[in-house]
């Protein structure tokens, strides 16, 4: 069972005036604060019959300072009183959502990025050997709690327990904060994808890579193979700006329904043809779908980073002899990633005599980890039986 955390109420200070002078005390502490106010805004400012109540920063030098400036101006009092928070307060930060809630010692807890993904969020932490483990789990959940408080749209907290494993590509995931609902709607680039983010692999991290792909100089009526299309994100957009033909395919049932549950509610320029398929079938002598699309191929999509290198036999078996694009994805080691990238994927392609024709854009995507980076490659590829006229 998951543990709320809420914000309980708490006694804080607050400068008690009149209500006559409440206007004339908010002019007085903009005038004397500059560019720190002493109102926190993180609680409601509080009213009776007769006098305004507000709440104060926990910043005694600078309450000190302003309240000299203004005692003799103004009738004022400090007092205690048991504050009411404001649910529509926005913080800056999780640092700022997380003030008196993590001690100084432990700010290495807080971490600099997380994924946001509809109305969830996914979080890693690094491993606190030295944190005892009850206490480590409150500081986790104060930590989800104020992702919600920072992003207003996220309702649901999950941790990253595992590295991702197995063909779906899936990891585990804890309940920090929320429901236990893993299902949610993720808008991207003007579409929509419905997902599941436990039963299906999803990463909002390549948002400007899809939308620089479906941008691109796409002619009308290719014919597309995007090979690993999970839910959708590249397939969908692509369509949703091109008047194109595109088979996605992906091993992942799960996948595979949101895929075509995503196809139909986006308005679609192009077609996308969904199938619950390992690319690898293709090759099968009693697969069908082979013959209508060997050979056929004007771009093929390889957004399976671990394993893009293992499938170079189906994109060749699917590519126009003639040529066409390839999109590759691929997790490379340090130094000189893409240089490996291209020297291991041209070697791979000669084995099928196949050869890189044209290489149009080399980058690193993104950063893996510590010794490797995500490469991306947009190429154009031919056999090399193929003779040009």
């Amino acid at each position: 069972m998951i543990l709320m955390v809420t914000n309980l109420p708490k006694e804080i200070e607050y400068l008690k005036v009149k209500k006559a002078e409440g206007q004339k005390t908010l002019n007085l502490i903009k005038i004397n604060s500059k560019k720190y106010s002493v109102i926190n805004q993180k609680y409601k400012i509080l009213y009776d019959d007769e006098f305004i109540f507000f709440p104060l920063e926990e910043n005694n030098e600078l309450i000190e300072k302003v309240i000299a400036s203004i005692e003799n101006k103004i009738e004022i009092e400090i007092i205690t009183k048991l504050s009411i928070i404001n649910e529509n307060y926005k913080f800056n930060s999780l640092q700022d959502a997380l003030k008196g809630k993590i001690p100084d010692d432990y700010q290495e807890l807080i971490p600099k990025s997380y994924d946001l993904i509809g109305n969830i969020a996914i979080i890693e932490f690094d491993k606190f050997e030295h944190i005892e483990k009850s206490e480590l789990s409150n500081y986790k959940k104060e930590i989800a709690k104020a992702i919600t408080l920072v992003n207003k749209k996220i309702m649901i907290v999950y941790e990253k327990k595992s590295e991702i494993m197995g063909t779906y590509r899936l990891r585990d995931l804890a309940l920090l904060y929320g429901e236990n609902k893993s299902e949610t709607v993720y808008k991207e680039n003007n579409c929509t994808f419905k997902l599941d983010v436990k039963k299906t692999y999803f990463t909002p991290r390549l948002v400007s890579e899809r939308r620089r792909v479906a941008f691109s100089e796409i002619k009308q009526n290719e014919l597309i193979v995007d090979m690993f299309a999970g839910v959708g994100p590249f397939s969908i957009q692509i369509a949703k700006n091109h008047d194109v033909r595109i088979y996605a395919f992906d091993v992942n049932p799960d996948a595979y329904s949101y895929l075509k549950e995503n196809v139909k509610s986006n308005m679609l320029k192009g077609e996308v043809i969904p199938y619950n398929l390992n690319v690898k079938d293709l090759l099968k002598p009693s697969d069908t779908l082979d013959k209508s699309l060997q050979g056929k191929a004007d771009r093929i999509i390889m957004n399976l980073p671990e394993k893009s290198i293992e499938f170079i036999d189906i994109a060749c078996f699917l590519m126009k002899k003639s040529g066409g694009f390839l999109h590759f994805y691929q997790f490379s080691e340090k130094p000189n990633p893409i240089k490996r990238t291209i020297e291991l994927l041209n070697k791979k392609l000669n084995d099928f005599n196949w050869l890189i024709e044209k290489i149009i854009t080399s980058k690193i995507v993104k950063s893996y980890s510590p010794k490797a980076e995500l490469v991306g490659l947009d190429l154009c590829i031919r056999s090399v039986n193929f003779l040009r006229k």
